[in-house]
């Protein structure tokens, strides 16, 4: 079987190089019949064969046995026949199957070898018959390939039956080796079947192309009305000679070549696939879908769409200057959803309504943006030129590290990960302001209108970084910080009520405010750099002050708050290192305590040591014998203060009960009473040894507690 095979594939070899093709195919025919032939010829014999052992078995006289014998030998003969049967149809399949792919590939090469090596040109009725003469147009006759050029001018062939004819040539063009041009008269001219042009194209409307995807050179389309070109991958440049009358465009497949015609006056909708855009203007004032898949660098383009346009375009890069005129009425968007960079030098206009700049990185260049309410860019790191936005309420950049004008609605809320430089925001009236990674000092000061205001500091334990408020920030009512920020400092801020910490924070100022009333701590030290302070001054609407979530401080001042009333010192457990000097400062609030006074001994009467009783001040009490308690501290030389060398403190009560009955104004003057109002001496300061200025003195007449022997007079209420 296979032989028979072999025998046709040389029939086919031999059919490829020739000319007389029906003499060919009558060969490989007639080895096909004497295959069949073979085969059937084979299964006859055995049958014959199997015919001729049954009449010998008829006429003769056989034994039982014998007859059992014979009919064994008889169904294994039955049997083989079958079975040959079986294989025979098997590898008839098989033939049929090869048969098959043969003959496609014997198609294959017919129309590999189907070339007409000239100009093809139909004008009229004589170059039509010649043409035909060249190229077959039954269904079995292969496409070819045209070497040369292909004209075909329709105008003198449009009858019915010439048109017809005409179409049955044309749409047995495969490839022009060649520039091509085709015009229609009254009758459309189909090229369906045309996928590659070596050369030009130049095709009138009526021209069907619904294979054609290259053409290595210039393609000029005379098409109008709605225009669909979707198989059109790959050209020099593409231009429409009838522009002025198309209503929607589509050459969304088109993966490279440039645009060369501007002006669509009627157009609704244009769809361009990868095109160059080169420069200069695209008018298309009706347009209402304008997209572009070009994803390349876009140098200088004017685009004029109409007022309610969805621009949609695919450029990656500009570096020239880019404009949209229009699209910026109610509906309108402009898409530049691939833009990574605008270069310096260049700069984008794009007023539309909602616009997409979701993967823009960097602005080296311009950026203006009039048309949006919300500017949102959310990749946006680099920063080198004007951004505009000026009807825009928020302006959001999380990643951006201002470098240049940002404008916006003069009371816009603006989110940056960090503000170079105040200057950068146009509107000095801005209302809200949020910063993540904070590297420079900022003074919200120069936001007089700032309504709120979040800030992350991005600084370091060498880091300089403070934000300040004064009384220039008259409309600030919320600010809270976190990151690490060195220095924090607010001051006569007219209302600001609320403060929320988090991160860390080295120095912590706030003093001279009327209006806050509450502190809420949450942030600690910052490693690496000198020990937390704590400064709460004039601060005359707070009432409570709880600061246990303070992690090494070294220094507490909180003075003058009129209705401070409830105090919590910072950590006693997790300390500034021993090198760190302690002071405390407590006075001028609204703490309440009980002062029970000292009474000078006798030989006969025991001393009476004083108390002080308050809550408050024991969680101070515990924050400084931490301190004291450190391995390391130097005690100071023996004397009245019996204390440790660099810790300090005055702390007062400020409105004391004395003895359980009488109240003064503070603890300091209860201290002062006790010695001047004493019978004898002054036993308070004097101590048990009732002799001034030694170990066991309890007061050195100065503030309120300012010793150790004072602190260990406290207790809890």
């Amino acid at each position: 079987m296979k032989k028979g095979l072999l025998s046709i594939l040389t029939a086919a070899a031999v059919l490829v190089g020739c000319q007389n093709y029906d003499d060919q195919f009558d060969a490989l025919n007639t080895q096909i019949t004497a295959l069949q032939t073979q085969v059937n010829s084979s299964i006859t014999s055995a049958i014959a064969d199997l015919q001729g052992q049954l009449t010998t078995l008829a006429s003769t006289n056989l034994t039982t046995d014998d007859l059992a014998t014979a009919l064994v030998d008889i169904t294994a003969q039955i049997d083989a026949i079958n079975s040959a049967v079986a294989d025979i149809d098997g590898e008839t399949a098989e033939l049929e199957d090869e048969v098959e792919e043969i003959l496609d590939a014997l198609t294959d090469l017919l129309e590999a070898n189907a070339v007409i090596d000239q100009n093809v040109n139909i004008r009229n009725t004589a170059e039509l018959e010649y043409v035909e003469s060249l190229i077959g147009t039954d269904e079995g006759d292969p496409s070819v390939i045209i070497k040369g050029n292909v004209l075909v001018l329709g105008a003198d062939l449009d009858s019915d039956a010439l048109a017809a004819r005409v179409n049955a040539v044309t749409n047995k063009i495969r490839t022009v080796i060649g520039n091509v041009t085709i015009t229609t008269g009254d009758a459309d001219i189909t090229f369906d079947t045309a996928s590659f042009i070596d050369g030009t194209a130049s095709l009138s409307n009526g021209v069907s192309i619904g294979a054609l995807a290259t053409v290595s050179g210039n393609v000029s389309l005379g098409h109008y009305g709605d225009v669909t070109v979707s198989t059109l991958t790959s050209v020099a440049s593409l231009s429409f000679s009838n522009a002025q009358s198309i209503t929607t465009l589509s050459v969304g497949s088109l993966a490279s070549g440039a645009l060369d015609t501007f002006n669509y006056p009627l157009a609704t909708s244009i769809v361009l696939g990868d095109i160059s855009l080169t420069t200069g203007t695209v008018t298309a004032t009706n347009a209402t879908v304008f997209t572009s898949g070009f994803d390349g660098t876009l140098t200088t383009l004017s685009l004029k769409v109409s007022a309610t346009a969805v621009v949609r375009m695919s450029a990656t890069k500009i570096t020239g200057v880019v404009t949209i005129t229009g699209a910026n009425g109610a509906g309108s968007e402009g898409h530049f959803s691939e833009l990574t960079t605008i270069a310096t030098g260049g700069s984008l206009v794009n007023p539309a309504k909602a616009v997409d700049f979701s993967a823009l990185t960097t602005v080296s260049g311009t950026l203006t943006a009039n048309g949006i309410t919300a500017a949102t860019f959310d990749a946006l790191t680099v920063q080198g030129g004007a951004i505009t936005t000026s009807s825009a309420m928020s302006f959001s950049a999380p990643l951006l590290k201002s470098g240049a004008i940002i404008t916006t609605v003069s009371t816009a809320t603006i989110e940056l990960k960090d503000l170079a430089a105040t200057t950068h925001v146009l509107s000095g009236t801005i209302e809200g302001l949020t910063v993540a990674g904070q590297t420079t000092s900022l003074t919200l000061e120069d936001f007089p209108a700032l309504k709120a205001a979040d800030v992350t500091g991005a600084s370091t334990s060498t880091g300089t970084l403070a934000v300040t408020v004064n009384a220039t920030s008259t409309a600030l009512t919320t600010l809270e910080v976190d990151g690490i920020i060195n220095t924090l400092s607010i001051t006569a801020a007219p209302k600001l009520a609320t403060l929320t910490t988090a991160g860390n924070i080295t120095d912590f100022t706030v003093a001279d405010t009327t209006t806050m009333t509450t502190i809420n701590f949450g942030h600690s030290f910052i490693s690496g750099d000198d020990a937390a302070t704590v400064t709460v001054s004039g601060v005359t609407a707070l009432t409570s002050l709880d600061m246990s979530s303070l992690t090494k401080v070294k220094t507490i001042n909180v003075v003058n708050n009129g209705k401070l009333a409830t105090v919590v010192a910072p950590s006693s457990t997790v300390l500034a290192e021993p090198i760190a000097t302690i002071s405390v400062s407590l006075t001028g609030n609204a703490l309440t305590g009980n002062f029970d006074y000292a009474v000078r001994g006798t030989e006969t009467t025991t001393y009476t040591l004083a108390s002080i009783q308050s809550d408050d001040l024991t969680t101070l009490k515990a924050f400084i014998a931490a301190y004291a308690a450190q391995d390391g501290r130097t005690a100071s030389s023996v004397s009245a203060t019996s204390g440790i060398a660099n810790i300090f403190h005055d702390i007062d009560i400020d409105v004391v009960t004395i003895n359980g009955t009488t109240t003064t104004n503070t603890l300091s003057a209860a201290m002062a009473a006790n010695d001047s109002s004493a019978p004898v001496g002054n036993p308070l300061n004097e101590g048990p040894d009732q002799t001034d200025d030694t170990a066991d003195d309890t007061d050195d007449d100065t503030g309120g507690i300012t010793t150790a022997n004072e602190m260990a007079l406290v207790t809890t209420e």
